[in-house]
């Protein structure tokens, strides 16, 4: 029997380094969320962007538009994946068969069509064992955020949606992101002055979906952060959100400065060295620093005084 899928997703997001690994770990084992694994990159052409399949009339050319840009590498025919079984050809027939009563080519239902295909296809994991509690599908696309367009088009296909908006001080956030890949340094500043500029205007102007979260404060004081968190997505507050995925076993903490097996939020996120180079300082104090303080101070469900 096939699982039908169709929750609104929760969406996770904010600049890569931001915590938004950690924060979907956190959901991760909620009765109420239904977690996609890893991030999702849907969009074209690349993640930064929300899909649009308007002009894919034909079901084959929408499967080969859907298909994430990281399950390209990952998934064919039956892999493992962090101990479950994937089918890609079972994902793709699910797909094409849902998709052929999508008449009149609803993009919403055929995003319902593509997560059912996808969890469907996850051969050894019930998925149905908490259906009736399931609220939403969390997934985590990290850079969303620097296009509001993305977020329109987001809350278009998903009115009754969310987004959580990761922000993160900026003289640390820079000091993983620039030695987590090189592809943000020549942009990497600017695109996180974009999402800040974003996230002030979207929590303004959809204040019932999109919230602004401090990844210091999430750190800081986990509890009052999740249960603010679940109060906005209208989840109920569970202990297990305070710990990492698979507690009570351990999970990997996604760290620029060496992964590590934890059970707990390492705290020592925030308290690393800088090391920055002076001009990068200087344009950040400048340019960035205010904007992050105005939506910290003015838009974060966490702010601590």
């Amino acid at each position: 029997m096939i699982f039908q899928i169709n929750f609104p997703l929760l969406v996770i997001s904010g600049m890569q380094r931001s915590g938004t690994n950690l924060l979907n770990n956190l959901l991760r084992n909620h009765h109420q969320v239904l977690s996609y694994y890893g991030e999702l990159q849907i969009g074209r052409p690349n993640k930064y962007f929300w899909l649009d399949l308007s002009n894919e009339n034909d079901f084959y050319r929408r499967f080969r538009s859907l298909i994430p840009q990281n399950m390209i590498k990952r998934f064919f025919a039956i892999k493992f994946h962090q101990n479950f079984v994937f089918d890609f050809i079972f994902f793709k027939k699910i797909f094409l068969e849902l998709e052929k009563q999508n008449n009149n080519l609803v993009q919403r239902q055929t995003l319902n069509n593509f997560f059912s295909a996808y969890f469907n296809a996850y051969l050894n994991y019930n998925h149905s064992n908490f259906y009736d509690a399931y609220k939403f599908i969390s997934v985590t696309i990290p850079g969303l955020t620097t296009n509001l367009n993305s977020i329109k088009g987001f809350l278009n296909d998903y009115p009754e949606g969310k987004i959580f908006v990761l922000i993160r001080d900026p003289f640390l956030w820079w000091n993983s992101a620039r030695k987590h890949t090189k592809r943000l340094e020549k942009y990497g500043l600017s695109r996180y002055e974009k999402s800040l500029e974003n996230t002030k205007l979207a929590c303004h102007e959809y204040k019932n979906n999109v919230f602004a979260l401090s990844f210091d404060n999430l750190v800081k004081d986990t509890d009052n952060s999740m249960r603010k968190l679940l109060r906005c997505a209208g989840l109920e507050f569970n202990k297990i959100s305070l710990y990492p995925s698979n507690f009570p076993y351990y999970a990997m903490d996604n760290s620029t400065f060496g992964p590590k097996k934890t059970k707990t939020i390492l705290k020592e996120k925030l308290d690393r060295d800088l090391d920055l180079p002076e001009v990068d300082q200087n344009f950040i104090q400048k340019n960035i620093y205010p904007l992050y303080q105005e939506v910290l101070q003015g838009h974060t469900i966490n702010f601590i005084e």
